[in-house]
């Protein structure tokens, strides 16, 4: 794979993934079971493969998103499965 950096030099990127946040960390806050990061977005970079007229395609990148405290992964419109397990699951397929 190979890394790129952007606009602030310090946050890497990979440049094979369709789409890029590049962030900047304003505080940690330390909470029960963890932490939370609170940031913002300083630049975003999308390869072609993904772009419709200069604007990010969302039908083209199919993400897929995890939802918390749910523990779900999402398609767009479509839930996927449950979180973790269904790793487990397509893990023990493989063996």
């Amino acid at each position: 794979m190979e890394i790129f950096h952007g606009a602030l030099e310090k946050a890497p990127m990979v440049r094979q993934c369709p789409v890029g946040m590049e962030c900047q960390l304003f505080q940690t806050v330390d909470m029960p079971g963890g932490y939370l990061f609170i940031g913002q977005v300083m630049g975003t970079y999308a390869s072609e493969a993904v772009l419709t007229e200069g604007e990010l395609d969302f039908a083209k990148l199919q993400p897929l998103l995890l939802t918390m405290p749910g523990n779900s992964y999402w398609k767009l419109g479509e839930r996927v499965g449950d979180a973790w397990s269904i790793g487990k699951a397509l893990l023990s397929q493989q063996t």
